[in-house]
């Protein structure tokens, strides 16, 4: 009790000596005009604030700096055990007594307090092994088990599911960065977790992290209202980094038409069209005919006639063929492109309608140049087109005795995937 009162007694003289301290500075400028007092607030608040900035400035520069003594003693004690491990000409997988003996450590040591210790140097241990990632590029494939090893010897696979799981939204973001970087695997528990996030952006990357490895039966995200509505250019390339890493798994594709058909957006529905012909899904082609029937939208349309010419699904030809004049110019321009690619000797006809029956220069060359790639019968008709045409019209041919731009009249005839870039991201393994 005594204690207490001592506290209380204490607290009072600091109440006190504050309120007289304020009262008196508050008196010394009540007198004062209107201006003078507002440019003394102003410069007080100043002041305050300069001191604010000055300390979290100086906070941050102090925690930068930690960051980078803790990183270079790490790199000191381990960085050329780290080099030996992501070295090109060491390709085979490490056991777990060989990665003991390389960092100069035993299993006791592990297993009583661990190698690092705080988080910390848990963090820039995870940048080290990043960096070393990073530089190594394509060697990554043959080193995926070593790291692994690696990450779980020093206990960083749980570390980084534990940020994930629990961090504030900033490190849970870095986090799944690295996470996705090493190619770990993370618990269905934190992902369901991050999945029922009210962050857009948290719950697709959870979601993404999680395509690679899952079953057909567990990608109803792409089937949900939440993807039509917020799916843009991001959620296709990182469709097809995952996609591609199923694959490369030996792991049956997604049914892509299915989800198309599924999507109230036209721009999503694009998008999975797109994709179809990129992963070469020729056989659910004939689900898209309705979708072709039906929708108004113009680039729908251009990216069906797009992946059935490219996936030569001749069981369309003659729907293309059955709306072409009544299309846009960009819209014809696909479809002649589409039944080019096809080259099944149905649609010449189509060709030199496309020629004769427009005014858009860019669609009767095109016409032309479909004619030149489509089989020798279409060169024969373009022969006798130049032969017959006008003095307006001979423009048109100068194309095709170039040898400039004759070199660049071929169309290309795949679309399969192939990440541009390579990055830890989209390897295969």
């Amino acid at each position: 009790m005594d204690d207490i009162s001592l506290i209380s007694y204490y607290l009072n003289v600091l109440a006190s000596y504050a309120s007289y301290y304020w009262a008196y500075y508050r008196d010394s400028f009540r007198d004062e005009p209107y201006e003078v007092q507002t440019a003394i607030v102003i410069i007080q608040w100043s002041v305050l604030a300069i001191l604010y900035l000055t300390f979290i400035i100086e906070k941050k520069g102090h925690h930068r700096r930690l960051k980078e003594r803790t990183f270079a003693l790490l790199e000191k004690h381990y960085g050329e055990a780290m080099d030996y491990v992501f070295d090109r000409e060491h390709n085979w997988p490490m056991s777990r007594d060989e990665i003991y003996g390389r960092f100069n450590v035993d299993e006791q040591q592990v297993a009583k307090r661990g190698l690092l210790r705080n988080k910390l140097q848990k963090q820039m241990m995870c940048h080290l092994i990043y960096h070393r990632l990073m530089a190594s590029g394509n060697t990554w494939t043959n080193r995926r088990k070593n790291v692994h090893l690696l990450l779980n010897i020093f206990g960083l696979a749980v570390f980084l599911e534990t940020e994930v799981a629990f961090a504030n939204l900033f490190i849970k973001m870095k986090a799944l960065a690295v996470v996705r970087a090493f190619k770990l695997q993370v618990s269905p528990w934190v992902i369901n977790m991050l999945m029922a996030s009210k962050k857009t952006r948290v719950k697709r990357v959870a979601m993404y992290l999680s395509v690679a490895g899952s079953a057909d039966s567990e990608l109803d995200y792409f089937e949900t209202d939440f993807f039509d509505k917020n799916s843009c250019i991001y959620d296709e390339i990182e469709l097809g980094y995952m996609l591609n890493r199923r694959r490369d798994a030996g792991m049956k594709l997604p049914n892509l038409a299915h989800w198309a058909r599924l999507q109230k957006r036209d721009e999503t529905k694009c998008m999975f069209v797109r994709l179809m012909r990129r992963f070469d899904q020729k056989e659910y082609c004939y689900q898209l005919e309705d979708l072709f029937k039906t929708s108004k939208h113009k680039k729908l349309i251009e990216e069906i006639s797009r992946t059935w010419g490219y996936l030569n699904y001749t069981a369309g030809e003659q729907q293309l063929m059955d709306i072409m004049l009544t299309q846009p110019d960009d819209t014809k321009v696909a479809i002649m492109h589409a039944v080019t690619r096809m080259a099944s000797g149905k649609s010449l006809t189509l060709l030199l309608d496309g020629y004769r029956n427009s005014t858009n220069p860019h669609v009767r060359f095109e016409a032309l140049r479909c004619m030149y790639n489509y089989s020798e019968d279409g060169k024969i008709m373009l022969g006798e087109l130049e032969a017959e045409a006008t003095e307006q019209e001979k423009h048109f041919f100068e194309f095709f005795h170039n040898p400039i731009t004759i070199a660049r009249l071929d169309l290309d005839h795949e679309q399969a995937y192939h990440p541009s870039v390579e990055t830890v991201f989209n390897l295969s393994n």
